[in-house]
């Protein structure tokens, strides 16, 4: 159990540090600059799948892609993480940038807070797990993550700092349980095809 609670204990210090220097060295001023590049400038790639990526019902199934090789880690990532971003969106409370500003481009719907990206967080976390049964993927993986969370700053709906930190959320998630559930297999339900 010490081990689990050291875990915890060191994600959530991350965490806090991370969020802590993101809000502390003036990052807005880089975080609008990027967010005038990457929304500003038409990208094709992003527009033809939008209607896809951009509903919440894709960052769900991102979350729980893996529950095909791992139920029982897929489930317990999915809802700690869900909580996670939850927490945070209601915690800093930060407005999304189309409601900010009336320069950016809104590509997509959202609401509700911007900080953390859920999408960013669901992405990275199923990435991080299939990487795990599959490494030899892992660069695909990881790939199709960040673009996901590129997308979000693309439409408009998340800052770039927003989209880090969910990824950031999302992929320490997926590793802190992942090692935790190896250490504890009695609650290991995993089947593979």
């Amino acid at each position: 159990m010490s081990q689990v609670n050291g875990s915890v204990k060191i994600f959530l210090i991350f965490v806090f540090t991370l969020i802590f220097f993101v809000s502390i060295l003036e990052a807005q001023n880089l975080d609008l600059s990027i967010l005038k590049i990457v929304n500003g400038t038409p990208q094709p790639i992003f527009d033809i799948p939008k209607i896809v990526i951009s509903s919440d019902y894709f960052a769900g199934l991102l979350g729980f892609s893996s529950i095909l090789i791992n139920p029982s880690q897929t489930l317990i990532t999915f809802g700690v993480t869900l909580g996670e971003v939850e927490f945070f969106k209601d915690l800093f409370q930060r407005p999304r940038p189309f409601q900010t500003y009336d320069w950016v481009i809104k590509r997509a719907n959202a609401s509700g807070y911007s900080m953390p990206s859920g999408h960013s967080a669901m992405a990275f976390e199923s990435a991080y797990i299939w990487s795990e049964y599959f490494p030899q993927f892992s660069p695909l993986f990881f790939s199709i993550a960040t673009y996901v969370a590129i997308s979000r700053v693309y439409y408009g709906v998340h800052y770039p700092s927003d989209v880090i930190i969910g990824g950031i959320i999302g992929y320490l998630t997926a590793f802190t349980i992942s090692k935790n559930l190896k250490n504890y297999p009695v609650i290991q339900f995993s089947y593979a095809f």
